[in-house]
């Protein structure tokens, strides 16, 4: 009953802020100057021209009323139709998915396929060589932006090794292992930065779990240092991190809109900054929700996951309502 209460509280709250995301975005882009009928009829457009095709794409209504019929449409899985494209944009974001997600899963898996050993060879002992150089070459990642790694990766890969061709996009459905060949490289320079973020905040509950007083008691009863960190400190580490994890997660998807622009592939991220260019609002309202959405669902299960594991996390939550 109680966890059920916890899980309805967070609910309200994922609504509310997806009501309230939406609602700036759309007000935001109502407000700025120029719209899509001036972006389409370009600068030569008569006014009786501008006119004609403002009523006709509903743009002379009143924000409000806009936003209430975009609102009602949103949550039953209609978001319109792009200006730009002419096609329902729910249409048009799901023939992107595959790129962003792909790159996203793939950015994930490397992160904690690599931060992971990273962090345990780093905190078990804290002020050795290993850690100190693991440490700084943590520090070294974090502060390569991913788009700077994407340069001079491609460089390298295509450049001086010619393994690489920027632009080449392969549908999961004609060539699956054709897809992730494409995505790989665009991944890893998506997940270099997350993983040292991960690698910092894992090694540091690592190295605060083993100062614990259940990892000397696990000594003397002759467990041995491997078997304590895989049963003991990794596992208790692991739940103090799911929050750095889902906000790593989150941060993956950003960095992929940046690094499919480098690599030219057609994900979200171009199609996002055409609706920019074009002065999409169904398209560029669509898109905003959906990721604002991804955003908060993360957030919402690294929540329930965390309480569900550890009850104190919960206490703890629902003690700063």
């Amino acid at each position: 009953m109680e966890q059920a209460k916890y899980i309805g509280k967070r609910l309200v709250e994922l609504f509310l802020t997806l009501l309230v995301v939406s609602f700036l975005t759309f007000a935001a882009f109502s407000i700025i100057p120029g719209d899509t009928a001036s972006v389409m009829l370009g600068p030569n457009a008569t006014a009786e021209q501008l006119s004609a095709l403002r009523s006709q794409l509903g743009l002379d209504l009143p924000m409000s009323v806009r936003y209430l019929e975009w609102l009602k449409g949103a949550f039953t899985g209609d978001l319109g139709n792009s200006y730009a494209y002419s096609q329902p944009v729910i249409s048009l974001i799901t023939d992107r998915l595959p790129v962003t997600i792909g790159m996203s899963i793939l950015s994930l898996l490397m992160v904690l396929l690599i931060s992971y050993p990273m962090a345990i060879l780093s905190g078990r002992r804290p002020g050795s060589l290993s850690d100190n150089t693991l440490s700084v070459f943590g520090h070294v990642l974090f502060a390569l932006p991913p788009f700077v790694l994407s340069m001079l990766i491609i460089t390298l890969a295509s450049a001086a090794f010619g393994i690489y061709s920027v632009g080449r996009y392969v549908k999961p459905s004609s060539d699956f292992f054709g897809y992730l060949g494409c995505l790989l490289l665009p991944s890893f320079c998506i997940a270099l930065p997350k993983i040292a973020m991960t690698f910092k905040f894992l090694r540091a509950s690592i190295i605060e779990e083993k100062a614990s007083d259940y990892v000397r008691t696990s000594k003397s009863h002759g467990l041995s240092d491997v078997s304590i960190m895989f049963r003991h400190i990794l596992p208790n580490s692991t739940v103090s991190t799911i929050t750095v994890i889902s906000l790593v997660l989150s941060d993956i998807l950003g960095g992929s809109l940046i690094v499919e622009q480098v690599f030219n592939l057609p994900g979200l991220g171009r199609l996002l900054l055409a609706a920019i260019s074009r002065r999409d609002f169904p398209l560029l309202s669509g898109m905003v929700f959906y990721l604002a959405l991804i955003t908060v669902l993360l957030y919402f299960a690294a929540d329930i996951v965390s309480a569900l594991i550890d009850p104190r996390m919960r206490n703890n939550r629902e003690g700063t309502l």
